[in-house]
C-alpha cells in the first residue's frame, strides 16, 4: 500500500495526514519530496476525504399536496399539446440528409435499438410514448426548463401513457397520465397528485448532443433508429418557438429571462447553465456540462459515493461514473494527460466509456450513471438540497498531483 491509499481508506479523517506520515517515516527509504508533499497538501486532502453531505430529502406526501395549488396556468390545457405514440423511423443514410449538423438531438438506448429524437420535434410535442417489446418508455423534454428525462413507465401494474398537461411547476412541464390522471414532476418523475401520488418512475439513459456527433458514432452502427420530421399539420420543424441553443442572442436558451414564476432561485450557477441532474444513494448533485467539456475529467462525490465526469469527446456528452473499481480498496482518481484518460495510481488507460483499454487493469469497467439535463434553475428550484460541479464536491488538483507523484515514487 502506498502513501495516496493509507489516506484515502483511513476512516479517521482528522489523523489520517498523521498515520501517513508516521507510515512514511516507518519505511525504509523516505523520499523528501514526497514527505514535504503530504506536508503540504494534507489540509487540502481533508477536503475529500470527508464528502460534503447533500442529503436528498424523502418527498414527503404533504410536500406534494402543495403542488397543484402552485402550478402556473399558461393558457395551454391538455390535449393542445400532442404527445407523440406513432412515428415513421429513418434508416442512417436517409437521416444523414435530413438534419442539419449542428441540430440537437437525444439519444436514448432501449431494448430494441439506439433512438435518436430530434430536438426540433420534441419542442412541439414534449412527450413520445413508446411500447418496445410489450415494456413502456416515456421521453419527455421540457422546453422552458430545458430538461430532458427517460422513464420507465410502469407503475401499480399499468403501461401507462404520459401528455402534457399544459401547466407548470417552477416553469417545468407537469405531465399526465391517461391511465388514471395523475399529474406528475417532468423533472422529479413522480407524480404529485391523483391515484398515483407518491409514485415514482425509473430513470433511463440518454444523451442530449448534436446530430454530426451523433452521425458520426451511430453512422457504421446497427439497430439505430432516428425519428423522421412529421410532415404536414401546421407546426414548422425548422422554427424553434423559444429560440435556439447554438446561436446567442435574444432567445430564450441563451438569455436570463424565465417566463414563469420560481418558488425559488439559486445563485450558484448562471441561471441557464445546462446541467446533468443526479440522485446516488439519496444525494443530489447538479453538473455543470461545460465545466466537464473544459476540464475533461472532474473526480468528486455525491455524498459518499466517489465519482468521475469524463467529457466523451466523440459524442460531446459527459459520462458520469463510480469511481470504485477495486473491492476492498480506495477509489481511483482520474487525470487527463497527453491527451488521454489516465487513474493515477496504475497509469492505466481508460476510455470515455468508462473501461480500461491499456495497462495493468486493463479490461476492468466502471459503472455508468445517469440523470436527467436540465437548465441549473429548474434543478435547483426542484431539489434545493443539490450540491453542485463545480463546487466542494470536487476532489482539488492538489489532491491529484499528490497522487501523480505518489504513482512515480513510492511501490
Amino acid at each position: 500500500m502506498n502513501a495516496l491509499s493509507l489516506l484515502l481508506v483511513l476512516p479517521d479523517t482528522e489523523l489520517a495526514p498523521l498515520r501517513a506520515l508516521r507510515y512514511l517515516f516507518a519505511m525504509k527509504t523516505v523520499h523528501i519530496k514526497m514527505l514535504l508533499k503530504i506536508v503540504v497538501t494534507a489540509a487540502s486532502l481533508s477536503v475529500f476525504l470527508v464528502p460534503p453531505s447533500a442529503l436528498a430529502l424523502p418527498r414527503s406526501l404533504t410536500e406534494l399536496e402543495d403542488i397543484p395549488d402552485a402550478l402556473t396556468q399558461t393558457g395551454i390545457g391538455h390535449g393542445d399539446i400532442p404527445s407523440i405514440n406513432n412515428y415513421a423511423v429513418l434508416p442512417m443514410n436517409e437521416a444523414l440528409m435530413s438534419l442539419e449538423p449542428d441540430d440537437p438531438v437525444f439519444i436514448v438506448p432501449l431494448p430494441d435499438a439506439v433512438h435518436i429524437y430530434p430536438q426540433k420535434v420534441l419542442v412541439w410535442h414534449e412527450v413520445v410514448n413508446e411500447v418496445i417489446k410489450g415494456e413502456p418508455y416515456c421521453i419527455s423534454y421540457s422546453p422552458l426548463s430545458g430538461s430532458l428525462a427517460v422513464y420507465y413507465a410502469r407503475a401499480e401494474q399499468q403501461n401507462l401513457i404520459f401528455d402534457a398537461d399544459g401547466r407548470l411547476f417552477n416553469s417545468n412541464t407537469t405531465l399526465i397520465d391517461r391511465n388514471t390522471g395523475s399529474l406528475w414532476s417532468q423533472i422529479w418523475g413522480m407524480a404529485f397528485d391523483g391515484p398515483l401520488k407518491g409514485t415514482g418512475l425509473d430513470i433511463l439513459p440518454c444523451y442530449w448532443t448534436r446530430w454530426k456527433y451523433a452521425r458520426e458514432v451511430y453512422r457504421e452502427k446497427e439497430n439505430v433508429k432516428v425519428m423522421q420530421t412529421p410532415r404536414g399539420g401546421f407546426r414548422n420543424y425548422n422554427r424553434d418557438p423559444y429560440g435556439s441553443y447554438l446561436i446567442p442572442g435574444d432567445n430564450y436558451y441563451n438569455d436570463e429571462r424565465i417566463l414563469y414564476p420560481l418558488q425559488r432561485l439559486d445563485s450558484r450557477m448562471y441561471p441557464k447553465t445546462q446541467v446533468i441532474g443526479l440522485e446516488v444513494d439519496k444525494n443530489l448533485i447538479g453538473i455543470d456540462i461545460n465545466y466537464v467539456r473544459k476540464r475533461k475529467v472532474v473526480n468528486f462525490f455525491s455524498g459518499l459515493v466517489p465519482l468521475v465526469a469524463i467529457h466523451d469527446e466523440k459524442l460531446d456528452v459527459a459520462r458520469i461514473f463510480v469511481r470504485s473499481i477495486w473491492d476492498g480498496r480506495p477509489p481511483a482518481l482520474f487525470t487527463w494527460k497527453d491527451g488521454q484518460i489516465q487513474d493515477i495510481m496504475t497509469r492505466s488507460i481508460w476510455n470515455a466509456q468508462g473501461q480500461c483499454v491499456q495497462g495493468n487493469l486493463q479490461g476492468a469497467f466502471m459503472t455508468e450513471k445517469f440523470g436527467i439535463y436540465a437548465f441549473w434553475f429548474a434543478w435547483a428550484a426542484a431539489n434545493p438540497e443539490t450540491d453542485t460541479v463545480p463546487g466542494a464536491s470536487v476532489v482539488p488538483d492538489s489532491a491529484l498531483e499528490f497522487g501523480n507523484m505518489a504513482g512515480k515514487v513510492l511501490p
